[in-house]
Protein backbone atom coordinates (compact mmCIF):
# COMPACT_ATOMS: atom_id res chain seq x y z
CA UNK A 1 0.00 0.00 0.00
CA UNK A 2 1.76 3.59 -0.98
CA UNK A 3 -0.30 6.45 0.24
CA UNK A 4 0.12 10.33 0.22
CA UNK A 5 0.51 13.03 2.69
CA UNK A 6 0.24 16.85 2.04
CA UNK A 7 -1.06 20.03 2.38
CA UNK A 8 -3.90 21.08 0.63
CA UNK A 9 -2.86 22.43 -3.12
CA UNK A 10 0.50 20.90 -2.99
CA UNK A 11 -0.76 18.27 -6.14
CA UNK A 12 -0.69 15.01 -4.17
CA UNK A 13 -3.72 13.50 -6.24
CA UNK A 14 -1.85 15.17 -9.26
CA UNK A 15 1.70 13.45 -8.45
CA UNK A 16 -0.22 9.95 -8.02
CA UNK A 17 -1.72 10.23 -10.63
CA UNK A 18 1.61 10.64 -13.07
CA UNK A 19 3.37 8.28 -10.96
CA UNK A 20 1.39 5.21 -11.22
CA UNK A 21 -0.86 5.73 -13.99
CA UNK A 22 0.68 7.76 -16.67
CA UNK A 23 -1.20 10.99 -16.28
CA UNK A 24 -4.71 9.49 -16.48
CA UNK A 25 -7.07 10.97 -13.94
CA UNK A 26 -7.12 8.01 -11.67
CA UNK A 27 -7.83 10.57 -8.69
CA UNK A 28 -9.71 14.14 -9.52
CA UNK A 29 -7.58 17.15 -9.65
CA UNK A 30 -8.94 21.04 -9.95
CA UNK A 31 -7.62 24.16 -10.95
CA UNK A 32 -9.92 25.80 -8.21
CA UNK A 33 -8.87 27.18 -4.83
CA UNK A 34 -11.01 24.70 -2.99
CA UNK A 35 -9.80 21.18 -2.09
CA UNK A 36 -10.99 18.45 -4.29
CA UNK A 37 -9.93 15.37 -2.04
CA UNK A 38 -12.44 15.22 0.68
CA UNK A 39 -11.56 11.81 2.84
CA UNK A 40 -9.90 8.94 1.42
CA UNK A 41 -9.43 7.34 -2.03
CA UNK A 42 -8.12 4.42 -3.24
CA UNK A 43 -7.48 2.80 -6.33
CA UNK A 44 -5.49 -0.26 -8.04
CA UNK A 45 -2.26 -0.24 -9.98
CA UNK A 46 -1.92 -3.43 -11.79
CA UNK A 47 1.43 -2.38 -13.34
CA UNK A 48 3.23 -2.25 -10.04
CA UNK A 49 0.50 -4.34 -7.70
CA UNK A 50 0.16 -1.81 -5.10
CA UNK A 51 -2.98 -0.26 -3.45
CA UNK A 52 -2.78 3.61 -4.12
CA UNK A 53 -4.63 5.71 -1.45
CA UNK A 54 -4.98 9.59 -2.02
CA UNK A 55 -5.64 11.53 1.08
CA UNK A 56 -7.40 14.91 1.87
CA UNK A 57 -4.96 17.77 2.63
CA UNK A 58 -4.33 18.48 5.89
CA UNK A 59 -4.44 22.35 5.71
CA UNK A 60 -7.70 21.32 4.15
CA UNK A 61 -10.80 23.58 5.17
CA UNK A 62 -12.57 20.17 6.88
CA UNK A 63 -15.28 20.87 9.84
CA UNK A 64 -13.61 18.11 12.03
CA UNK A 65 -10.04 18.42 12.44
CA UNK A 66 -9.79 15.65 14.89
CA UNK A 67 -11.71 13.23 13.21
CA UNK A 68 -10.00 13.97 10.05
CA UNK A 69 -6.45 13.14 11.75
CA UNK A 70 -8.11 9.64 13.02
CA UNK A 71 -9.20 8.87 9.67
CA UNK A 72 -5.36 10.07 8.08
CA UNK A 73 -3.96 7.70 11.21
CA UNK A 74 -5.85 4.98 10.12
CA UNK A 75 -4.14 5.41 6.51
CA UNK A 76 -0.83 5.46 7.70
CA UNK A 77 -1.46 2.09 9.82
CA UNK A 78 -2.46 0.31 6.70
CA UNK A 79 0.40 1.63 4.56
CA UNK A 80 3.68 0.16 3.62
CA UNK A 81 4.72 3.37 1.62
CA UNK A 82 4.26 7.21 2.63
CA UNK A 83 4.61 9.96 0.24
CA UNK A 84 5.28 13.23 1.72
CA UNK A 85 4.55 15.45 -1.32
CA UNK A 86 5.74 19.32 -0.78
CA UNK A 87 5.54 22.05 -3.47
CA UNK A 88 7.67 24.98 -2.01
CA UNK A 89 11.17 26.22 -2.02
CA UNK A 90 12.01 25.05 1.40
CA UNK A 91 10.75 22.12 3.61
CA UNK A 92 8.69 24.06 6.58
CA UNK A 93 8.05 22.87 9.78
CA UNK A 94 4.74 21.45 9.40
CA UNK A 95 6.34 18.50 7.81
CA UNK A 96 8.26 17.87 10.13
CA UNK A 97 5.92 18.43 12.92
CA UNK A 98 3.24 16.70 11.05
CA UNK A 99 5.86 13.49 10.50
CA UNK A 100 6.68 13.16 14.16
CA UNK A 101 3.43 13.76 15.16
CA UNK A 102 2.06 10.77 13.34
CA UNK A 103 5.38 8.92 14.61
CA UNK A 104 3.98 9.39 18.31
CA UNK A 105 0.56 8.45 17.47
CA UNK A 106 1.70 5.58 15.66
CA UNK A 107 3.57 4.22 18.12
CA UNK A 108 0.86 5.28 20.99
CA UNK A 109 -1.93 3.03 19.29
CA UNK A 110 -0.03 0.07 17.41
CA UNK A 111 2.82 -0.63 20.16
CA UNK A 112 1.00 -3.74 21.55
CA UNK A 113 0.08 -5.21 18.57
CA UNK A 114 3.68 -4.39 17.02
CA UNK A 115 4.97 -5.72 19.94
CA UNK A 116 2.78 -9.31 19.64
CA UNK A 117 3.96 -9.36 16.06
CA UNK A 118 8.12 -9.64 17.02
CA UNK A 119 7.04 -12.06 19.62
CA UNK A 120 4.77 -14.32 17.27
CA UNK A 121 6.99 -14.34 15.07
CA UNK A 122 10.33 -14.82 16.62
CA UNK A 123 11.98 -11.37 16.01
CA UNK A 124 14.32 -9.46 17.60
CA UNK A 125 13.98 -6.16 15.82
CA UNK A 126 13.30 -2.52 16.90
CA UNK A 127 9.78 -1.56 16.50
CA UNK A 128 10.51 1.07 13.64
CA UNK A 129 11.62 -2.10 11.49
CA UNK A 130 7.78 -2.67 11.23
CA UNK A 131 6.53 0.49 10.29
CA UNK A 132 6.10 2.26 7.18
CA UNK A 133 8.92 4.17 4.81
CA UNK A 134 8.51 7.21 4.28
CA UNK A 135 9.46 9.26 0.87
CA UNK A 136 9.49 13.38 1.30
CA UNK A 137 9.23 14.47 -1.96
CA UNK A 138 10.21 17.58 -2.24
CA UNK A 139 9.69 20.02 -6.09
CA UNK A 140 11.18 23.38 -5.70
CA UNK A 141 11.34 26.04 -8.53
CA UNK A 142 14.19 28.67 -7.39
CA UNK A 143 16.03 27.34 -5.08
CA UNK A 144 18.73 24.44 -4.50
CA UNK A 145 17.46 20.85 -3.24
CA UNK A 146 18.23 19.88 0.15
CA UNK A 147 22.07 18.46 0.35
CA UNK A 148 22.90 20.25 -2.86
CA UNK A 149 25.30 22.86 -1.45
CA UNK A 150 26.33 20.34 1.67
CA UNK A 151 27.92 17.32 -0.13
CA UNK A 152 30.21 16.31 2.48
CA UNK A 153 26.85 15.26 4.54
CA UNK A 154 23.69 13.01 3.81
CA UNK A 155 20.58 14.17 3.54
CA UNK A 156 19.53 11.45 6.14
CA UNK A 157 21.43 13.67 8.53
CA UNK A 158 19.98 16.52 7.39
CA UNK A 159 16.86 15.47 8.10
CA UNK A 160 17.47 13.68 11.14
CA UNK A 161 18.83 17.68 12.37
CA UNK A 162 15.77 19.73 11.90
CA UNK A 163 13.38 16.57 13.09
CA UNK A 164 15.96 16.81 16.36
CA UNK A 165 15.55 20.85 16.58
CA UNK A 166 12.11 20.70 16.55
CA UNK A 167 11.89 17.76 19.66
CA UNK A 168 10.30 15.45 17.07
CA UNK A 169 12.05 11.93 16.77
CA UNK A 170 9.99 9.89 14.15
CA UNK A 171 10.94 6.65 15.50
CA UNK A 172 7.57 4.82 13.80
CA UNK A 173 9.16 4.66 10.42
CA UNK A 174 11.82 1.96 8.87
CA UNK A 175 13.35 4.68 6.99
CA UNK A 176 12.67 8.24 6.05
CA UNK A 177 13.94 9.28 2.38
CA UNK A 178 14.11 12.35 0.50
CA UNK A 179 13.29 12.71 -3.06
CA UNK A 180 13.76 16.06 -4.53
CA UNK A 181 13.11 17.55 -8.01
CA UNK A 182 13.94 20.97 -9.50
CA UNK A 183 11.30 21.96 -12.09
CA UNK A 184 12.67 24.58 -14.22
CA UNK A 185 10.24 24.22 -16.66
CA UNK A 186 6.89 22.41 -16.68
CA UNK A 187 6.15 19.98 -16.13
CA UNK A 188 7.06 18.16 -12.96
CA UNK A 189 9.69 15.38 -13.30
CA UNK A 190 8.38 12.41 -11.43
CA UNK A 191 10.77 9.56 -12.80
CA UNK A 192 13.08 10.05 -9.84
CA UNK A 193 10.63 9.22 -7.19
CA UNK A 194 9.26 6.45 -9.26
CA UNK A 195 12.70 4.65 -9.14
CA UNK A 196 12.82 5.25 -5.47
CA UNK A 197 8.97 3.99 -5.00
CA UNK A 198 9.80 0.78 -7.19
CA UNK A 199 13.36 -0.03 -5.25
CA UNK A 200 11.27 0.02 -1.80
CA UNK A 201 8.44 -1.95 -3.36
CA UNK A 202 10.82 -4.99 -4.49
CA UNK A 203 12.35 -5.00 -0.50
CA UNK A 204 9.88 -7.49 0.95
CA UNK A 205 12.38 -8.15 4.17
CA UNK A 206 10.20 -7.36 6.87
CA UNK A 207 6.69 -7.02 4.95
CA UNK A 208 4.86 -9.21 2.86
CA UNK A 209 3.04 -8.05 -0.10
CA UNK A 210 -0.71 -8.29 0.57
CA UNK A 211 -3.56 -9.61 -2.00
CA UNK A 212 -5.76 -6.75 -3.08
CA UNK A 213 -8.98 -8.02 -1.53
CA UNK A 214 -7.11 -8.43 2.43
CA UNK A 215 -6.48 -4.14 1.55
CA UNK A 216 -10.25 -3.71 0.77
CA UNK A 217 -11.49 -5.54 3.65
CA UNK A 218 -9.22 -3.41 5.54
CA UNK A 219 -9.99 -0.37 4.51
CA UNK A 220 -14.00 -1.11 4.88
CA UNK A 221 -13.33 -2.05 8.33
CA UNK A 222 -12.36 0.86 9.59
CA UNK A 223 -15.69 2.80 8.49
CA UNK A 224 -18.01 -0.36 9.12
CA UNK A 225 -16.56 -2.46 12.37
CA UNK A 226 -14.39 -0.05 14.44
CA UNK A 227 -15.24 1.58 17.55
CA UNK A 228 -12.89 4.61 16.93
CA UNK A 229 -14.25 5.10 13.22
CA UNK A 230 -16.78 7.91 13.23
CA UNK A 231 -19.97 9.00 11.39
CA UNK A 232 -18.66 10.84 8.57
CA UNK A 233 -15.47 9.34 7.49
CA UNK A 234 -15.49 9.02 4.06
CA UNK A 235 -13.27 5.71 2.11
CA UNK A 236 -13.93 5.76 -1.93
CA UNK A 237 -12.92 2.91 -3.57
CA UNK A 238 -11.87 4.16 -7.41
CA UNK A 239 -10.77 2.11 -10.24
CA UNK A 240 -10.57 -1.26 -8.11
Amino acid sequence: VVSIFGNTGEGKSHTLNHTFFLGREVFQTSPTQESCTVGVWAALDPVHSVVVIDTEGLLGASANLGQRTRLLLKVLAVSDLVIYRTHADRLHDDLFKFLGDASDAYLKHFTKELKATTARCGLDVPLSTLGPAVIIFHETVHTKLLGSDKPSESVERLLHDRFRKLGRLPEAFSSIQYRGTRTYNPPTDFSGLLRNLEHQLSNNTMRSPRSPRVIFKALQVWCACTPVCLAGERVFISHW
